[in-house]
C-alpha cells in the first residue's frame, strides 16, 4: 500500500512541474557589432519574454506586443545593460555606451532592440568584452555576439556569429579585424550537450528506455537481470540505434532534404515516450525492440534539428556545415552518455529492491505516460 501511494505521488509531482520546463528553447540576448571607421555602432536585442520574467516589464498590452511600453521603459533597461555590458580596448577603461534609439522587433516571440553609438579613434585591433546579462536565475542562459563587417550601409554585408557568453564564461577578447565564429567544433560540441540537456522530453524518452533494461522477463514475470556486462551491453545497444537513427534525420534535415511540419514532428516526439512507457507497463516485450527504437529516433533527430534551426548560422558552404552539424551530435551523444552514466547505475543497483518494479518502472512509466500524453494532445491540437 505504501508503495502505491509513494507511486501516486510521483504521478502527481511529475504533472505538477512548470510547463516551461519542458521547453527545448534556452535563454538568448544579442549584441550585434558594427565597425566603422572612428566609430561603433552596436545594438543590443532581447526577448520579451525575457524582459517581462527576468526584468520585470511586460510589453504586451491587448495580446499585441506595444513598443510605446518598451520604448517608455527604455531608460531601465538601458541601465541594466549598462550594469552588464562592457566593451573596453583591450587592457584600457570601458568606453561609455550612449544609447540613442529603442525599437520594437516583431520576429517571432517579439524582440526589444536597444540601439548605441561609441565613439574610437580609432577602433583599436582588440576589444575585452564582458557580458553578464540574465543569467540570474537561469544558469541555461547565454549572450551571443554577432558581428557585422563591411561598407555600410552596403547591403551585401556579412553577419556573423563570433562569441557565446554564458555565467561561466563571461569575459573574452574579440579580434576586431578577424573576428572567431562559433561555427567552430569545440562551440557547437557544447551547443549539442546543452541542448540535450534541455530537451526535457528527448531525456524522458532515454529513461522510458533505460527503465526495463535492469529487468528480464521470465514466466511471464518481471525479474532483475543478471550480469552487469551484459545488461550494459543492453543498454548500449538501444542507445547507439537511438544515436543513429537521429544523427540520421539531423544530418539531413539540417542541410534541407527532409522537411516536415515542426508541429507533427514534436508530436511524434511525445507520442514515442508514451508508446514506450504503455510498453513498459504491458511487459509485452521486456525491451522495445531496435526496429521501433529506430524508427522513433529519426523523429527525434528532426527535433534536434528544428534546434540547429534556431542558431542562426551564415553557412554557405558544405564543408563547414557538415563539420558544424558533426559537432553538433557528437554534442548530443556527450550529454546522453552522460544523464545514461548517471541513471543506469542508479536503476541497476535497485533493480533488486521491492520498490523497483511498482514505483521505478510502473509508476515512473504511468508518470511518463502522464506528461507525455499531455504534450502530445498540446502540441498535436495546438493548444
Amino acid at each position: 500500500m505504501i508503495q502505491r501511494y509513494f507511486a501516486l505521488a510521483c504521478l502527481a509531482a511529475c504533472t505538477c512541474l512548470p510547463a516551461k520546463l519542458f521547453a527545448h528553447a534556452t535563454g538568448e540576448t544579442y549584441l550585434f557589432l558594427e565597425f566603422l571607421e572612428s566609430s561603433i555602432r552596436g545594438r543590443v536585442e532581447i526577448k520579451l519574454d525575457d524582459l517581462n520574467e527576468k526584468l520585470g516589464v511586460d510589453a504586451m498590452q491587448n495580446g499585441k506586443a506595444s513598443e510605446k511600453i518598451i520604448v517608455d521603459t527604455a531608460p531601465q533597461i538601458t541601465d541594466y545593460i549598462k550594469e552588464n555590458l562592457s566593451i573596453a580596448p583591450r587592457g584600457g577603461e570601458p568606453y561609455p555606451l550612449n544609447f540613442h534609439t529603442t525599437k520594437l522587433f516583431d520576429a517571432e516571440g517579439g524582440w526589444a532592440q536597444y540601439e548605441f553609438n561609441i565613439p574610437a579613434d580609432p577602433v583599436p585591433p582588440y576589444l575585452d568584452l564582458k557580458l553578464t546579462m540574465l543569467y540570474d536565475g537561469d544558469t541555461m542562459h547565454r549572450d551571443i555576439v554577432v558581428t557585422e563587417k563591411g561598407v555600410w550601409p552596403s547591403e551585401d554585408y556579412e553577419m556573423n556569429i563570433s562569441m557565446v557568453f554564458s555565467r561561466n564564461n563571461s569575459e573574452q577578447i574579440l579580434d576586431v579585424f578577424n573576428p572567431p565564429s562559433v561555427q567552430r567544433a569545440r562551440d557547437m560540441i557544447w551547443q549539442g550537450i546543452l541542448h540535450i540537456w534541455i530537451g526535457i522530453d528527448h531525456i524522458l524518452f532515454l529513461v522510458a528506455l533505460a527503465l526495463p533494461i535492469v529487468l528480464v522477463k521470465k514466466e511471464n514475470k518481471w525479474q532483475p537481470a543478471q550480469g552487469l556486462k551484459k545488461t550494459l551491453v543492453s543498454l548500449l545497444k538501444i542507445v547507439t540505434v537511438f544515436t543513429v537513427a537521429h544523427s540520421i534525420t539531423l544530418a539531413l534535415a539540417s542541410l534541407g532534404f527532409v522537411q516536415l511540419p515542426s508541429r507533427l514532428v514534436e508530436s511524434i516526439i511525445a507520442l514515442s515516450i508514451v508508446l514506450v512507457a504503455v510498453n513498459n507497463l504491458l511487459g509485452r516485450a521486456a525491451k522495445v525492440s531496435l526496429t521501433i527504437t529506430f524508427l522513433l529516433g529519426l523523429f527525434h533527430g528532426l527535433g534536434f534539428a528544428s534546434v540547429m534551426a534556431d542558431l542562426p548560422f551564415r553557412v554557405s558552404e558544405l564543408t563547414p556545415f557538415l563539420k558544424i552539424i558533426i559537432a553538433f551530435n557528437v554534442g548530443v551523444e556527450i550529454g546522453q552518455l552522460a544523464i545514461l552514466l548517471v541513471l543506469f547505475p542508479v536503476i541497476y543497483v535497485l533493480r533488486t529492491s521491492s520498490v523497483y518494479l511498482p514505483v521505478a518502472l510502473k509508476g515512473g512509466s504511468c508518470a511518463l505516460i502522464l506528461i507525455a500524453g499531455y504534450w502530445f494532445i498540446e502540441r498535436a491540437f495546438a493548444l
